[in-house]
């Protein structure tokens, strides 16, 4: 064999691996595919498109027949759209598993969202989540310019494409030379992708991506994004779950309010936060007086109505920063950030007028019965600095306000009150 056979049998070796590679991205695409759960033309689009490059490339190889039709053109566009969806799909297995490594809805979102857009490059997006309370969406995360212009509270229905497509279930790309005239695409927006995330039973909230820039987005982009789109669905459905069974467990079923093992951890973390920055923090425990009387009175059932409504009165007589739990029976907690004792018990005082204000069980056919309670009040740090001597410091002015006729709020004096 001569030179020149040898350096064409090395040509035909080396241009012979193009099939192979082309099979081998194949297999690739298949596997992040089946891993994604892409649709399945997709799937096939992916495998066919893969073989379709590897035949071509086959047919250009040295000493193949000439084919009338071959565009060596159109094979490098098929090689570069090849390669171009093996990193969209490499792309797309990174913000897998970046949805996969927590259940935490804040960290999930963050983390997620940091990582497409460093993957994509995108200017700008928004995701907005449905509020569990207000029904409505709310921007969680964003990033580039437009974070600094999105609004910050519940947007209003029909105000947003953000609802729209949570509405219609149905992911658009919106482009134009004027700004859009939605609540949630301030300007410079000229081109935006909006992708509805759909849990199994609702709409979940909604992807939105930005560009300055008009007709910014590409068939591509727009398919990259709505599979990005259903990760995040399926993330934000498995925290929702995480997050609705863990509230049950540290909620009171009959009230509704927080239980005693959210009062202590909660607590743990005020006392932390008021010794770290020298705040006051104030605690105070409260029993509705002669509740069992009031029980054996009227019944069980009109008792639990009777807690129940304990229970929405004291969240009325609040702020926002205060924690309202059930403590047990008839006694229930409320932490009070940043407030001394001589604060707290003016806070006191409004919690037991607006118990005794109005009797409870009022009906058509009968007037109600009235219920008062009895408040005990402590402070961090001057009566305590943890959790348990905090609570018994309460609890013990507590029951100097039931010493001295109930009905009254009673500040803790020490080992005598």
């Amino acid at each position: 064999m001569g030179y020149d056979d040898e350096s064409r049998m090395t040509t035909l070796t080396a241009s012979s691996r193009w099939p192979v590679l082309a099979g081998v991205a194949g297999v690739v695409l298949l596997v992040a595919a089946g891993f994604l759960a892409l649709s399945v033309s997709a799937l096939l689009a992916a495998v066919g498109g893969a073989l379709l490059a590897g035949a071509a490339v086959w047919r250009r190889r040295p000493g193949a027949e000439p084919d009338r039709d071959s565009n060596p053109g159109r094979v490098d566009a098929m090689a570069s759209a090849l390669i171009d969806g093996v990193l969209d799909l490499y792309s797309l297995v990174e913000v897998g598993r970046a949805v996969s490594a927590s259940l935490h809805l804040d960290e999930l979102l963050t983390t997620t969202l940091k990582r497409v857009a460093e993957a994509t490059g995108i200017e700008g997006y928004g995701l907005f989540v449905v509020d569990t309370v207000t029904r409505r969406l709310v921007a969680k995360s964003a990033g580039g310019p437009v974070a600094q212009t999105l609004p910050r509270g519940p947007l209003p229905p029909d105000k947003s494409l953000a609802d729209r497509v949570c509405r219609t279930r149905v992911a658009e790309v919106l482009t134009g030379e004027a700004p859009l005239a939605w609540l949630d695409t301030p300007p410079p927006s000229r081109s935006i992708i909006a992708v509805p995330l759909l849990g199994w039973e609702r709409p979940l909230g909604a992807l939105l991506v930005y560009s300055p820039a008009p007709s910014a987005f590409s068939a591509r982009d727009f398919a990259y994004f709505k599979a990005v789109g259903r990760q995040l669905s399926i993330a934000l459905d498995n925290a929702t779950v995480l997050n609705r069974a863990t509230d049950m467990s540290l909620r009171d079923p009959l009230t509704g309010l927080f239980n005693r093992r959210y009062l202590e951890e909660v607590l743990e973390t005020e006392i932390r936060r008021a010794a770290r920055y020298n705040l006051p923090l104030a605690v105070t425990m409260i029993d509705v007086d002669h509740f069992k009387a009031y029980n054996d009175r009227h019944g069980h059932p009109r008792g639990d109505e009777a807690l129940c409504e304990v229970a929405q009165r004291l969240r009325d007589q609040v702020r926002r920063t205060d924690v309202v739990t059930r403590y047990g029976g008839e006694e229930f907690v409320v932490i009070l950030p940043v407030t001394s004792k001589a604060h707290a018990r003016l806070i006191g005082e409004k919690l037991r007028a607006g118990i005794a204000a109005v009797p409870f069980g009022v009906t058509r056919e009968w007037a109600g019965d009235p219920l008062t309670i009895s408040v005990g009040v402590a402070g961090c740090p001057d009566d305590a600095t943890s959790v348990g001597d905090l609570l018994r410091a309460a609890d013990a002015a507590l029951y100097a306000a039931k010493r001295a006729g109930r009905n009254r709020v009673e500040l803790f004096q020490g080992s005598g009150a």
